[in-house]
């Protein structure tokens, strides 16, 4: 392939950042900016790309002059959208790399990720924390805690009024709004990426402090969780995007540019297993490794070793300008030491791994729709939890 032609749909907060990285990739080019809101035109100027209202209008103009469609395609959308736009774009062979969650609910899901396999599509779904090198790290140190036992982990920091005057589908549960949608659904993802699937799930939710500005803007601030997965570690997860808190994926690694890094944080994940507990962001693994394991136990000291973001053996592999995590995650292709300043982004890596499989440099993808539907999945049990105040088991992947 001679190169890989974009249109990125949806032109809000996260459209315009997969713009720039899409025209920082080698031997990729950016066609146009599919958004019908008033941004549209500007985002499309901003970046030399045409702009069109819809996806059929780009149809109909690239019909009209014979020009290619698109190779592929950045659905960043209303979450309620996802399906409906990422079957129009599958249906003329372009690949799809879907914002997160794949869609609003299971059955859209399954319509999306069975008409992409029919049409051929590559179909990667933007749960892009995945390549995050702080977990890539946790992946590559979980087997230094023994077998994992417990986990203990939470997200929750102030969203400010005006992210949700911003855009109304953020305020309408109806639509996809609220914490546990938006927010929690990553780290569901990112707990089964480390631990495997959750099987059963018990949700309460939080004390609301907003006052709704609709009959349809119910949306929730969080939940308190409690897990079981599959293997039989269990685990509790609090979130809250109302509370005043440093305790969040973003603060921790630094991820976002717009939520300050906190660089002393500690724990917004502790993995506690039979022969340690890893602490994540910070890495530190405790253990009792300096006695024998037969005396292990709570008369024994208990050691604090700070470990880097990825133990490698092996420097630095770069390819297209970005460093990729290998298929397996197991880091030995990556060297990201302790302290070190500036650490490959994962919206970076996101975008060359989708750009490999569409050339064909990788064949597995590291975020697939099963992925995806598996952590909607999770989500779906929690809600079912609220409703019922009953525990929930996670519906099994085939």
């Amino acid at each position: 392939m001679a190169g890989v032609r974009f249109v990125i749909v949806g032109a809000g907060l996260i459209g315009p950042r997969h713009a720039e990285l899409v025209l920082e990739m080698p031997d990729c080019s950016l066609f146009a900016v599919v958004d019908r809101s008033a941004n549209g035109p500007s985002v499309a100027a901003r970046f030399g790309a045409l702009h069109f209202n819809t996806v059929d209008e780009m149809f109909l103009y690239c019909d009209e002059y014979g020009v290619d469609y698109p190779d592929a395609a950045v659905v960043a959308t209303p979450n309620h959208s996802h399906a409906s736009v990422g079957i129009q774009l599958a249906s003329k062979g372009i690949h799809l790399m879907v914002e997160k969650p794949l869609a609003s609910t299971p059955e859209d899901c399954v319509a999306l990720i069975e008409f992409c396999e029919k049409q051929g599509v590559i179909l990667l779904v933007g749960h892009h924390r995945r390549f995050n090198p702080y977990i890539v790290a946790a992946k590559e140190h979980m087997a230094k805690v023994g077998t994992p036992v417990m986990i203990q982990g939470v997200w929750a920091l102030k969203k400010c009024q005006e992210y949700f005057a911003e855009k109304e589908w953020r305020r309408s549960k109806y639509h996809g709004g609220g914490t546990l949608m938006i927010n929690l659904i990553h780290d569901l993802d990112l707990l089964q990426y480390l631990l495997g699937p959750i099987q059963r799930v018990y949700a309460e939710l939080l004390p609301k402090q907003r006052m709704p500005e609709a009959e349809d803007n119910h949306v929730d601030e969080g939940a308190a969780l409690t897990l079981r997965f599959a293997n039989g570690c269990c685990g509790s997860f609090v979130c809250s995007d109302n509370v005043t808190s440093p305790f969040n994926f973003e603060a921790g690694t630094g991820e976002n540019p717009l939520i300050p890094h906190n660089q002393d944080m500690a724990g917004f994940y502790r993995i506690f297993g039979s022969h340690g507990t890893l602490s994540v962001p910070d890495f530190t693994l405790y253990h009792q490794n300096d006695v024998p394991e037969k005396d292990h136990s709570w008369w024994k000291p208990i050691q604090a070793e700070r470990l880097d973001v990825v133990s490698s053996v092996a420097p630095v592999e770069e390819s297209s300008g970005f460093m990729t995590p290998p298929p397996s995650f197991d880091a030995k292709e990556m060297l990201f030491p302790t302290g070190k300043s500036q650490l490959p982004r994962p919206f970076d890596l996101q975008m060359e791994h989708f750009v490999n499989l569409i050339t064909g440099r990788e064949s597995v993808s590291k975020c697939s729709g099963r992925d995806a539907l598996s952590a909607l999945l999770c989500i779906e049990a929690v809600m079912k939890s609220i409703e019922t105040e009953q525990p929930q088991v996670v519906p099994t992947i085939v």
